[in-house]
This record gives C-alpha cells, sequence and structure tokens, in this order.
C-alpha cells in the first residue's frame, strides 16, 4: 500500500469515529459521577456553609447556569446594585480530593474585587490560592484548584471592595468533579475526528470523479470541487424534506455514514493513490495542512479584544459587526428544527433578509456532518457558551465550512495545471493558501471563498471555449454566496475573445455564458422576489443588493459622498497602511469592535482583511505589482480583464463601504490576481518570477500569515473568559506545526523545476 493510500485510509478511519464518537457522547460523558458539594471540615450538617454578608445567587440577580453543576450552592455579592461592599468567607470543608472545584461569577479582575481559596495543613499554616480567571461576568466559570501538598481543608474567601459598574463577585460551595481536562479531551478529539470527516466527505468523491480522469481539465476541477459539497448538500435537502416524517438527527446519521462507507469501498484499492500523487498531490497536502492549522487556531480558547459574539460558539475571531459567519449555520438550524424554508421561525434568524436573500448551498451541505456528529442545534440563536466541541453543533458546521473553503486553493491548481502545467499551478495555488488573507478566510466561516472556487472553474470552463458549462459553474457558485455574479461580466468577455473571430460568434459566447449563469441564479433570484415579506424580512431577496452601486457609507449617496466613499475604499484596499493612516479610515466607527473601541492594534489586524497589499502579504503583493506592469505590456488582456477591470467595477459596486474592498467581495480579485501573475511568470519570466519559483518564498509568507492568525489573541489584554482552555497549548502548537509543515512541503516542490 502506497503512503498516500494510508494517510488517506486513516482519515477515513478517523472520519468513522467521528461518527461513533457523537452517537456515544452523552452515554459515556454521562458515565461521570455527578459533582458532589465538599463536607465540612467539622462535620456539621445544618449550619450554613458561607457567612451571611454575599446574599443568595437569585435573591437578586440570575446568573447564567454555565459550568456550576445543578443543585450546587452560591452567594453574590450584587444586592440589587452595585455600589454594596463586603467580604464573604465559607466555612471549612475537607480538602482530600487533589482537585477541587469552586464556580466563579462576576468581575473578580476588576480593581477592589478578589476571589480567593485559602488552604489549610494539618500544623494550620495557610497557603492562599488567587482565582486566576478571567472576568466570567453574568455567566459561571468553574474555577479548577489543585490542592497544595499537605492541605487537609479548604475555604472560599470573596471581597467586594468597589461601588463601580461591574464592582461584583460570585462564588459557588467547594465541590467535586471530573477534571474538566477529561471533557476537553473528548471534545477535541471529536474536533479532529469531525475535521477527518469533513475532510472524507467533501474531497472523497472528487478524488474518485479524478481517479478515471487522465488529464487536468477545467471539467476535471469541478469534479474535484464539486461532486462532494453538491452531494452533501443534496443529502441535507433530503433530510429536511424528510423532517416532517423522519427525525433529522437519526437520517443525517444515516446519510452521512452511508456516504463515508460508500467512499471507503470504492476507495479500497488505492482508487485515490493516482490523482494524490506529483504536484497535485503536494498541493492537496499544503490545503490539507493549511485547513489544519486554520482548524486549530478555530478551537483555542481565546480570541482578539472585542471579538465579535466573544465567549460563545458564535465567536468569529474578528471585531467588525459583521454576523455572516453563522448565516449558513441558520439552514442547519431550520432543518433540524423541521422549519419550512420561508416559516416565521426561520425569518427570525435571518432578519431583514430571509432565507432566499443568500445562497443555500454551504448550509445545505453542512447539515448532514453536523447531525452526524451529535449536533442537536438549538431553536435559539446560537450564542450558548462556548466549548471546543458544543452540543448544538456549530463547531461541527464551522469545521465543515473551513473545508467547503479550501476548495479554491485546489480549484486554482487544476485551472493553472491546464493552462500553464502543474509546477506554476503548484506555486499559484500555494502562494493562496499561504496568504494571509487565505487563512484569515477560511477561519472566517462564510461561503465567499466556496463560491470564488466556482468563479475560478467558470473562467476555466469559459477559457475552454465552453461558456454553457461555465455559466453554470457561476450559478452553482451564486448558490454559495451572490457575490460570484460581479464576475459574470468579464467571463462573459472573456469567453467572447475565446470564441471564433466572427462577431456572431462572439456574441452567441457571450451569451450561452449569462444563460447557463441565469438557469440557475434567475429561479433563485425571482423566488426571492417573490416570496412573502413581513415585519422582519422587509429587504428579502436579492433587490437589496443592488442598491450598493447608489450608497454611500450605507447612506443613500449623493454626488460628492459617492465618489469620496468610492475614493476611500480604492485607497484602502490598494494603497498599503491608508486604512491605518488615514485618520478618516482610522476613526471611522465602522473599524471599532462592535461592543466598544478598539486599540491600535486591533485597527492594525483589521488591514489583512481590507486591504490587498497585505491580504496578500507585502512581498507577494510587490512581486505582484512588477507582474502586472510586465503583463500590460505582455498579457494585456489578460491583466485588463482579470485584474484592472474588475478591481474598478467591484469598488464601485462595493464602494459604498469606505474600509476597503477585500472582505466584502475582492474574494475573486485576489485569486485572479494570484493566477495572472503566475500566468506570466511561466509565459514571460521576469525577476518576479524568478522570486516566485525560489523555494525561500513559502518561509516568507509564513511570519505575516502566523501574524494574522495569534497578534491580536496573543496580545490581548483584556482576554474573554474562557472555559476548556486546557488544550490552548495543544492548538497553538499543532497550528504553528501545520503551517511550519506546509511552507516546507510547497518550498521542496519548488526545486522540480519547470
Amino acid at each position: 500500500m502506497s503512503r498516500t493510500a494510508r494517510i488517506f485510509r486513516v482519515i477515513w478511519l478517523l472520519g468513522g469515529c467521528a461518527l461513533l464518537l457523537g452517537l456515544a457522547r452523552e452515554p459515556i460523558l454521562g458515565l461521570l459521577p455527578a459533582p458532589r458539594e465538599l463536607p465540612r471540615l467539622d462535620g456539621a450538617t445544618g449550619r450554613p456553609w458561607v457567612d451571611d454578608t454575599f446574599v443568595r445567587v437569585g435573591a437578586y440577580q440570575q446568573i447564567a447556569a454555565g459550568r456550576l453543576p445543578p443543585r450546587i450552592q452560591s452567594v453574590s455579592s450584587w444586592h440589587g446594585t452595585d455600589a454594596w461592599q463586603g467580604r464573604a468567607e465559607s466555612a471549612w470543608f475537607k480538602a482530600s480530593r487533589w482537585l477541587i472545584h469552586v464556580g466563579v461569577a462576576g468581575y473578580p479582575r476588576v480593581a477592589g474585587c478578589r476571589v480567593w481559596a485559602e488552604f489549610r495543613d494539618a500544623e494550620g499554616r495557610i497557603t492562599t490560592v488567587d482565582c486566576p480567571l478571567v472576568d466570567p461576568r453574568e455567566e459561571w466559570s468553574d474555577w479548577e484548584i489543585s490542592r497544595p501538598a499537605g492541605a487537609v481543608a479548604v475555604r472560599i474567601v470573596a471581597e467586594d471592595r468597589t461601588s463601580e459598574q461591574t464592582g461584583w463577585v460570585a462564588f459557588s460551595h467547594p465541590f467535586r468533579a471530573w477534571p474538566g481536562a477529561i471533557t476537553a479531551a473528548w471534545q477535541h478529539a471529536q474536533v479532529w475526528c469531525t475535521l477527518a470527516l469533513a475532510l472524507t466527505l467533501v474531497w472523497g468523491p472528487g478524488l474518485l470523479w479524478l481517479a478515471r480522469r487522465r488529464h487536468a481539465s477545467a471539467l476535471d476541477a469541478a469534479g474535484l470541487i464539486g461532486a462532494g459539497p453538491l452531494l452533501l448538500a443534496a443529502l441535507g435537502v433530503l433530510t429536511w424534506a424528510l423532517g416532517p416524517w423522519l427525525p433529522p438527527r437519526e437520517v443525517g446519521f444515516a446519510l452521512a455514514a452511508l456516504l463515508w462507507a460508500a467512499i471507503g469501498w470504492r476507495g479500497r484499492r488505492g482508487h485515490f493513490t493516482r490523482p494524490l500523487e506529483g504536484a497535485f498531490g503536494r498541493t492537496l497536502a499544503v490545503t490539507s495542512l493549511v485547513v489544519v492549522a486554520v482548524v486549530a487556531r478555530s478551537f483555542h480558547s481565546a480570541g482578539p479584544e472585542g471579538e465579535l459574539f466573544r465567549g460563545t460558539v458564535s465567536r468569529n475571531f474578528e471585531m467588525a459587526d459583521r454576523i455572516d459567519s453563522r448565516f449558513s449555520f441558520y439552514t442547519v438550524q431550520a432543518a433540524a428544527q423541521r422549519w419550512a424554508p420561508l416559516a416565521a421561525e426561520t425569518d427570525r434568524f435571518f432578519a431583514p433578509w430571509n432565507f432566499l436573500s443568500r445562497g443555500p448551498l454551504a448550509g445545505l451541505a453542512s447539515i448532514p456532518i453536523v447531525l452526524a456528529t451529535g449536533g442537536r442545534p438549538p431553536a435559539e440563536l446560537p450564542e450558548a457558551r462556548w466549548t471546543p466541541f458544543d452540543a448544538g453543533g456549530f463547531a461541527a458546521y464551522r469545521i465543515t465550512m473551513i473545508v467547503l473553503g479550501s476548495s479554491v486553493v485546489m480549484a486554482l491548481f487544476q485551472i493553472l495545471a491546464a493552462l500553464i502545467g502543474s509546477s506554476w499551478a503548484a506555486i499559484g495555488a500555494g502562494l493562496l493558501a499561504l496568504s494571509p488573507f487565505g487563512a484569515h478566510e477560511l477561519m472566517f466561516t462564510w461561503p465567499k471563498w466556496a463560491a470564488t472556487a466556482w468563479v475560478v472553474v467558470s473562467f476555466g470552463l469559459a477559457h475552454a471555449r465552453r461558456p454553457g458549462a461555465g455559466g453554470i459553474a457561476l450559478g452553482v457558485g451564486f448558490l454559495f454566496h451572490p457575490l460570484a455574479l460581479l464576475w459574470a461580466p468579464w467571463l462573459g468577455l472573456w469567453a467572447a475573445g475565446r470564441a471564433e473571430e466572427r462577431v456572431w460568434q462572439r456574441l452567441r459566447a457571450g451569451a450561452t455564458l449569462a444563460l447557463g449563469v441565469a438557469a440557475l441564479a434567475a429561479p433563485w433570484m425571482i423566488a426571492g422576489a417573490l416570496a412573502p415579506r413581513s415585519e422582519l424580512t422587509p429587504v428579502a431577496g436579492q433587490g437589496n443588493f443592488l442598491a450598493y452601486f447608489v450608497r454611500a457609507d450605507w447612506q443613500a449617496a449623493t454626488g460628492e459622498t459617492w465618489w469620496r466613499t468610492r475614493w476611500m475604499n480604492f485607497a484602502n484596499t490598494f494603497v498599503p497602511l491608508h486604512g491605518y493612516l488615514a485618520d478618516a479610515s482610522f476613526n471611522h466607527p465602522k473599524l471599532n469592535s462592535a461592543y466598544e473601541a478598539s486599540g491600535r492594534l486591533v485597527k492594525f489586524s483589521q488591514l489583512w482583511w481590507n486591504s490587498l497589499p497585505f491580504a496578500l502579504g507585502l512581498g507577494l503583493w510587490l512581486a505582484s505589482m512588477a507582474s502586472l506592469a510586465r503583463g500590460l505590456r505582455a498579457a494585456r488582456a489578460a491583466t485588463l480583464l482579470l485584474v484592472i477591470g474588475p478591481a474598478l467595477f467591484v469598488t464601485a459596486y462595493w464602494g459604498m463601504d469606505p474600509l476597503g474592498l477585500m472582505r466584502e467581495c475582492g474574494h475573486p480579485l485576489l485569486v485572479a490576481l494570484i493566477g495572472v501573475v503566475c500566468f506570466i511568470g511561466a509565459t514571460h519570466g521576469g525577476t518576479a518570477a524568478r522570486l516566485l519559483r525560489n523555494r525561500a518564498w513559502p518561509w516568507l509568507q509564513l511570519p505575516e500569515t502566523w501574524l494574522m492568525l495569534w497578534l491580536t489573541t496573543l496580545f490581548n489584554p483584556r482576554p474573554w473568559a474562557a472555559d476548556f482552555a486546557q488544550l490552548d497549548v495543544v492548538c497553538f502548537a499543532m497550528c504553528t506545526s501545520a503551517l511550519i509543515g506546509a511552507a516546507v512541503i510547497s518550498a521542496a516542490g519548488r526545486a522540480d523545476g519547470p
């Protein structure tokens, strides 16, 4: 058995473990003994466990259960106001276990507030242990205290010496329970096995398709990136459709398990060996390692200052007010709850839009994996307390979306391989995978990379003189995210330019591509326009997106504001550091967190999300500018139609947001730029081409991408309280190691020559 076949078999088996872990999670963890309060040292059973200075939780306030087990007593310093001050001491309890648990809530890090444990040994010596938790706020966290050697008794002490806002603390009766590391380890096992399952189900069908092909082509790219996701989406539709009669969890599990088994059965004789060889195999390895790095970063408990949905399963590692990272999960929730796509319950989540306002494919493809791994999507917004692998299924959804997004790397490889050979195709795919924006947009779980992958395939088909198929591919991209339609004019022009020289043949090619797009996009748009609207969904459908052409800073534009915001958008996108150095951009309200004013470091980090130079990485940006200057002479049509024209067009469209283009709809532009740079390098050479072919180049990309992932987290002065942080060091090490591995493989591939 070849090494690649063994690797795939291991991934396939781990994917099967995800199915078993999902089934066994509740029964196995349910076997752990229930937490119990520690007995008093003096044996008194009818006396209060704490003095009466603090009040019983529930007397004046409710604190969310969080990590505090049921029936564990608790007290708080909040007496109906933050103004009260005082000190509370618990009785002494037996410290016979090596690990003591205490529930803590409130703000123990606020000046004047403090919670600590006092341990007493047999000779009466006291050892003090301060509570290290970041402020848990209005939800209980679990403080695990390692008992000092020789300690026989423990008590909890708390002080509230401030009347400032958020000046209160609460603590619970000490109790015994199994270490949180056990639950954390189980959940992390689910994370990595679910990743293996997602890799198997997303990539397995496409690799089986590719095993039958002999030459790289645009059609191969469509089969590679489409077979798995579209099959998963079909299973998602079936699960949803059968909901009124059959329980979605059982149906989703059965369908995902059948697909997993079918992939293993078809691949048992090494059908994956041939397509995984050579440059393709190395590129898939680089892509998979970047996915591992992003998943490891995503399940580290800490995030940047001001992170949106911080402390919840929906956290999205950015401080902006963009909730798009969880839109596709609403589809999973609707299917799991057996709601119709346009039911009032479903509209509550998508408001002010509705289900038809966004492409459905990403959410539909996530349904089988979420349900098969034990997910129970809630009937309310997915804002439960963060855990590595939540029972609601958001973690499984996040992993699925990351793997779906990675398809853009392989789509670029396949199209470039058909145009300029596998060596330069691997370079281009590696440049994209290791770019800061490439990794960031995997981590920010929205379907824009998946839509961009189909834009790339559409270009390949149009270039291969198959405009009808190219239009259908672009329509599939639209059903992932509407941004794909912004590239229809440019791909239509490219298809026309690739047709025979007669005018009517060029017109027919462009019209054929347009009809292919319309075959999928028009019915969805018409359905959105005709769907009933309610007070919750005043902008339902797609029509509202067209208004972006005539808006400025999210308001109706005048002539002056239209041009001003377009200039700001252009400068913040294409001029390095403009978004940080220009006062109007740096002080724009939307460059702050949705919760609070952001610091300079967090605002600097937005350059990786908004500006093209930082999205590419500064070295690649400089090389690409040199290549484009060469391309205006040697490859003018590609440079104008695939880079410069679309850049101006999407600036006019999304220039309504002055902060920059990249996060809005710049995804295809970045991929097109890398593709054109590789084409120019392969066909016309130059200094930039020699630099990009150098084996050192991936190592130059690595620091920026690593900093994008970790800088604002490592230097967050006010991290949000997080439980199950025991394996954070493992996540950090895995992320860093996976990025290094991707750089090693990408650099090694450059030694193969043209």
